[in-house]
């Protein structure tokens, strides 16, 4: 059954009737119309009313009131006569603010539903506007603290080969060329970090720590403004063997003593004297390391960096330019450093460049911790969120407008004006969005933990601290009581008093069915959208765990060599080959595939003149290496333990790379690897030695026990947490001077994709409260049919309608919307997780399973909220509906 459309008078009309009557007579007057033509509707018709209404408002072009209404414009504009004035207290005044105070209270009390909905609904949306705020506002305050931030770079290297590889790392002997090369250098330092085992010999208890270090020059602390609180930045690392540790460190190792002077033991090797005492460091900053050690240590411990063909992913290079430097032309100055420091061919290969510091922490392509662009998408959510819950609030609000409308029209009647009625409106609304807020407030601090944890971030809520903090809290206060309360507030104060005092509002003056179905249109889109990425990306990540990379790596367990020498390695071996629960034994540098650890260098194969145009992955490990991992050989034999004879192991990638047709035709070939000398005797079978996202790199192995500081057991799924214990008291006995810590290999891997598993996860969480706010807004939109369809239910019912068709009735508007917003969002969706999986090499392909089972999470979701509002509807009472025809 159709609801007869109401009757409305011609707009032409209605507006030169406003144009023509006198200010004074016009809102008593409209009303006298607009009764006469509802009469004239009832007798003559709708067409005939319809001219009526034209005659009456022409017949108010006669000179006497064309005289009156040209006379009342030129005396306002003109000023030129008195204008009399009725009283009616300013909308803001104080008496006026009492007032709105007083009817919104009574208000929020009488609506306790409504209420609470839009308190739940604001609170949640700008407790994520208030987290992704500080969230970002983090991030972008990272190293900007440092005086000199703006004149601060680090050096990067670029390695052109077949492909263009870019690190943030640089050859160790970068420092010193930059600082006698260049007359534009005012400070450079090298930062050089490793972990590192802490031990005190000096104490009876002799305590160890398991905290990493960093070797850096002297000029690093006039670069970076890192204050003492002990010692002197002018000296404290200028002598070999001494240290400049935290404050937290101090009190952690000393507790009440005087840390300056003491001396701690690295590795069990190396003493070092602290000269220095930082004050801790600030949460915002990218250099982690709260152990610095002086640089000319480094000799001691690691003297074969000082080559300039290698990488080590851990060597930073940090420049301050002086003033007035323009960091284009430093730039294309460092280009003599290729020339002057390699030979032709590798200087084409090896180009090096500028990245400034405050561009570290959010370029991911340097090992940054997050992009710009993922900033820019966590503001677009967190801003969609924030106008998803006004959006809910406007719904809700405007469907609440029918059963407020005679409220509304007896105060028109007894003199309220159109801004009266709508300040008093956006009190209200700035009531209720306080109340939220204060609600969001507490969100915000009891998930902050949480947030910090999931993200591995410091955020803090420090308002007294951080002046941006409560700025954007009062702005988005004021924001969010405006955009939610502005349009129902001007629908409200726009009734007419006599439609309204009758009940014969119209969709139009209450705002109208495509504005809501549009908006909720929206919200459902977004949300199939994210819906779409999140489904996508829980696939990918599945992949990465579960697909094939080549070689084993389930129950494989690594543990640290602290030293690496043959006979410590060989004690290990026969203790943990005898352990119950313990498979295999091998040492190695690193595993098949590691995102850290990573070394790669030139090779040259066969006697050719020079080094080949790719680089390749060096690995070291013994023979047991093939069988831990289960790795193939496709030609030749396996490694011998020898660190004498030097042999290799090459990958099918490698082969390929070279040049050669088959695998059998390297077997025996010298090749020089690192700059040592040696004969390929074996190919293994092609494995992935990074992440899904790159392509398989070429690799080669061989024996070198001084590298292997890895140490991998294949153990037993059996009694494994006996297993772990007969380790570690084996791996203790063996290595009392050192701290005990151990990995298993697929938890390891799972760091290639720490980002990817972020990302997953906020997805989840976004499209969740996206759903939530959604459904929020679909209550609001279905409330308000409800609320006009009132009497046609009754009506239904009494003519014979069943639940099932009443629910239906309501349902089908719904399910056309969602369909509407999934058209949109396939495609939308699609696109950007193509982009997603257009990153990997190898990855999920796209199904409409995706596609069908967001449709359906949202499907399930409407039809529970939907329902609930439509068989409440149709189990009302008949009685009770039409009891007011």
């Amino acid at each position: 059954m159709k609801k007869q459309r109401q009757a409305t008078p011609p707009r032409f009309a209605h507006r030169l009737f406003r144009l023509l009557c006198p200010p004074e007579l016009f809102e008593e007057l409209e009303g006298d119309m607009q009764e006469q033509f509802e009469l004239d509707v009832n007798r003559a018709g709708e067409a005939a009313a319809r001219k009526t209404y034209l005659l009456e408002a022409v017949k108010f072009a006669k000179p006497y009131y064309l005289k009156r209404r040209i006379a009342g414009l030129l005396t306002s504009r003109l000023k030129t006569k008195k204008k009399v004035h009725y009283y009616s207290p300013k909308p803001l005044s104080t008496a006026m603010i009492k007032n709105y105070l007083t009817v919104a209270r009574r208000t929020i009390v009488r609506y306790k539903s409504y209420t609470l909905i839009n308190v739940l609904g604001l609170a949640l949306g700008l407790s994520c506007g208030i987290l992704i705020f500080s969230l970002v506002n983090y991030h972008l305050g990272f190293d900007k603290f440092h005086a000199n931030a703006d004149r601060v770079y680090r050096i990067t290297s670029e390695l052109h080969n077949e492909t263009v590889s870019k690190y943030g790392s640089v050859p160790q002997p970068i420092g010193a060329a930059m600082r006698d090369d260049y007359p534009f250098v005012e400070k450079v330092s090298m930062l050089i970090s490793f972990g590192g085992n802490i031990s005190f010999p000096s104490r009876r208890d002799n305590p160890k720590f398991d905290d990493g270090v960093a070797y850096v020059e002297p000029d690093f602390f006039h670069i970076l403004d890192f204050p003492f609180l002990a010692g002197n930045r002018e000296d404290a690392l200028s002598q070999p063997n001494t240290a400049v540790i935290t404050e937290r460190l101090a009190e952690k190792y000393f507790k009440n003593d005087q840390a300056i002077g003491k001396s701690f033991r690295l590795d069990n090797k190396t003493d070092f004297t602290i000269t220095g005492i930082l004050k801790n460091l600030p949460e915002n900053t990218d250099i982690r390391q709260e152990i610095y050690l002086s640089y000319p240590s480094i000799k001691q411990t690691t003297p074969w960096l000082n080559t300039w063909g290698g990488i080590l992913s851990a060597t930073q290079a940090y420049v301050l330019f002086k003033p007035g430097t323009d960091a284009s032309k430093a730039e294309e100055a460092m280009a003599s450093i290729s020339t002057k420091y390699y030979d032709a061919k590798d200087a084409k290969t090896f180009q090096f460049h500028l990245q400034p510091l405050s561009d570290i922490h959010m370029n991911l392509e340097f090992g940054g911790a997050i992009a710009k662009s993922q900033l820019f998408a966590l503001s677009l959510i967190g801003l969609f969120l924030v106008i998803t819950a006004c959006v809910n609030f406007i719904n809700l609000a405007t469907a609440q407008a029918l059963g407020r409308s005679k409220e509304i029209g007896v105060r028109k009647v007894m003199g309220s004006m159109k801004g009266q009625l709508f300040w008093q409106f956006i009190v209200e609304t700035g009531l209720i969005t306080l109340i939220a807020f204060i609600f969001a407030i507490g969100l915000s601090y009891l998930t902050l933990p949480f947030m910090n944890e999931m993200l591995s971030t410091r955020v803090t809520l420090d308002w007294p601290k951080d002046i941006n903090q409560p700025i954007f809290a009062a702005c988005l206060l004021v924001v969010v009581t405006f955009i939610s309360g502005s349009y129902p507030g001007l629908v409200l104060a726009g009734f007419q008093p006599i439609t309204a005092l009758k009940g014969r509002l119209t969709q139009s003056q209450i705002g109208g069915f495509s504005i809501r179905k549009g908006l909720v249109i929206a919200q459902f889109a977004i949300s199939q959208t994210l819906l779409i990425g999140t489904i996508v990306i829980t696939g990918q990540m599945r992949f990465n765990t579960e697909a094939d990379m080549g070689f084993k790596k389930d129950a494989i367990v690594l543990l640290s060599v602290p030293e690496t020498n043959a006979t410590k390695q060989s004690a290990m071996r026969a203790r943990f080959s005898q352990l119950p629960g313990v498979e295999k034994v091998a040492f190695l540098s690193a595993p098949p595939a590691s995102p850290e650890n990573n070394f790669d260098t030139g090779i040259r194969y066969a006697g050719r003149p020079e080094n080949e145009k790719f680089t390749i992955f060096y690995k070291t490990g013994d023979p047991e290496y093939l069988s831990m991992f289960g790795l193939k050989l496709v030609a030749g034999r396996n490694l011998v333990p020898s660190d004498t004879t030097k042999e290799y192991l090459l990958n099918e990638t490698a082969v390929e790379k070279l040049g050669v047709k088959s695998p059998q035709e390297v077997i025996g070939k010298n090749v020089n690897i690192n700059g040592r000398n040696g004969i390929i005797v074996g190919v293994m079978k092609d494995f992935h030695s990074k992440s899904f996202r790159e392509k398989i790199d070429p690799v080669c192995l061989t024996t070198r026990a001084a590298d292997n500081s890895q140490c991998a057991l294949k153990v037993s799924n059996q009694n494994l947490a006996a297993t772990l214990a007969f380790i570690q008291k084996s791996w203790n006995e063996t290595n009392p001077d050192y701290i005990y810590s151990y990995q298993f290999l697929d938890k390891h891997l799972q760091r290639f994709y720490e980002l990817d598993q972020l990302i997953l996860q906020l997805m989840w969480l976004f499209a969740g409260i996206a759903i939530f706010i959604s459904s929020l807004g679909l209550y609001g939109l279905i409330s308000f049919i409800v609320a006009q369809k009132k009497k046609e239910i009754g009506v239904r019912k009494t003519l014979g309608a069943g639940v099932g068709s009443i629910v239906w009735l309501f349902g089908r508007q719904f399910i056309h919307l969602l369909v509407i917003a999934f058209v949109i969002a396939a495609p939308i969706g699609w696109w950007l997780v193509d982009k997603y999986l257009a990153d990997f090499q190898y990855h999920i392909e796209l199904n409409l399973t995706t596609f069908i089972a967001a449709l359906g999470i949202t499907f399930l979701i409407a039809i529970v909220t939907v329902g609930y509002q439509s068989v409440k509807a149709a189990l009302i009472n008949p009685v009770n509906a039409l009891r007011s025809e």
